[in-house]
Formats: C-alpha cells, structure tokens, sequence
C-alpha cells in the first residue's frame, strides 16, 4: 500500500469550507496535541494537495510545509513556488510517482481538497480517511470527498472526543477487492 492519509477537518454537514474556500469557522478548533496533530506531522514525509488548498496556505506569513516535498494537483500552475513545491496535472499514481521521486518515502498526506481526494479514491490509491469533526452546520460550502459518487466504505480505526466538542477519528478505506471478499 501507498499508505495514503486524507487528512482534515470538515464540519458535522460534511463541508471542509465555505462556499469562497474560507474556513474561519476553524478557528477554535485548533489542530494542537490533543488531536495528535504533531505525531501526525512526525509521521508523514510528503504531501500532495489540490491548487485551492494551496492558495489558501501561500496566504500564510510563512510556508508551513517546508519540511517536507510538496506536490500540487493543477492544472495552471502557479508563479514563484516554495523550495520542495513542485506542480503536477497527473493521475493521482502520477502524482505519488513523482512525491517518491522528490524523496518522500513513507506517509503521504492528501491535504485537500475534496475533489482530490475523491481522484485518489476513485483510483484505489486512498488508504486512510482521518477527520476532525467540528461541531458546526455549514448549510453549504466544499463538500469532503467533491460531491455525489459511488458508494465507499471504510472501516473505524478509533474515534475520540476531544475537550473543544469536535471528534478525531481514523478510518481504514476498504478498497474493492476487500469489500468484495476478494482479498
């Protein structure tokens, strides 16, 4: 296995934004050690994430992945990328191709976004679901996995209720072979 994370928060109506990507409703509920955020960081060693995701963290004082190779999903690449940054318009076993080439050679993080995700589900290149789930109605916004598909079923690893009211939990995805007892 790839061993492939899609990591994130999303509100409990399945949203990981608003309908304009913001996520200010994040704010009170930080990823910090209680959600086991820095053993997650400690345990990856490359990320893959969609242009929007990517957007959103270059609107950050600082690069917050620096320490890792990083590869964004587009299809318009952006100008002035950060050391380790690169682009890809690829399959999603493309785009893990190219991490491993870049050194990552254990955990990849999928960070965002739900289409994304979806892409490497649909490829059977999606190992791990692991969300924090916030105590919100969004009403509307990003949808987790990009919309309406096939069914996915995925197996409880653990669930946790933290103190702020949100919920940790990690999910093994099924992939088809399994599902259909076949392996």
């Amino acid at each position: 296995m790839n061993n492939v994370i899609y990591m994130f928060a999303m509100s409990l109506d399945g949203f990981i934004a608003r309908p304009d990507g913001s996520f200010d409703w994040l704010d009170d509920f930080p990823a910090d050690a209680e959600f086991d955020f820095p053993a997650f960081e400690a345990s990856i060693t490359g990320l893959v994430m969609g242009r929007a995701t990517y957007d959103a963290a270059r609107r950050q004082a600082e690069w917050p992945y620096s320490r890792w190779p990083v590869l964004v999903a587009t299809h318009r690449p952006p100008a002035d990328l950060p050391e380790r940054v690169e682009t890809i318009d690829g399959s999603p076993a493309d785009m893990l191709a190219r991490l491993r080439k870049m050194g990552a050679a254990g955990r990849i993080w999928m960070f965002g976004g739900g289409a994304l995700a979806r892409q490497f589900m649909e490829a059977g290149l999606l190992d791990r679901v692991e969300i924090g789930i916030i105590p919100v109605v969004l009403g509307s916004g990003i949808r987790a996995f990009g919309g309406a598909q096939p069914d996915r079923w995925l197996d409880l690893e653990f669930a946790k209720a933290l103190n702020n009211g949100a919920i940790h939990a990690r999910y093994r995805v099924r992939h088809q072979s399994i599902r259909d007892g076949q392996g």
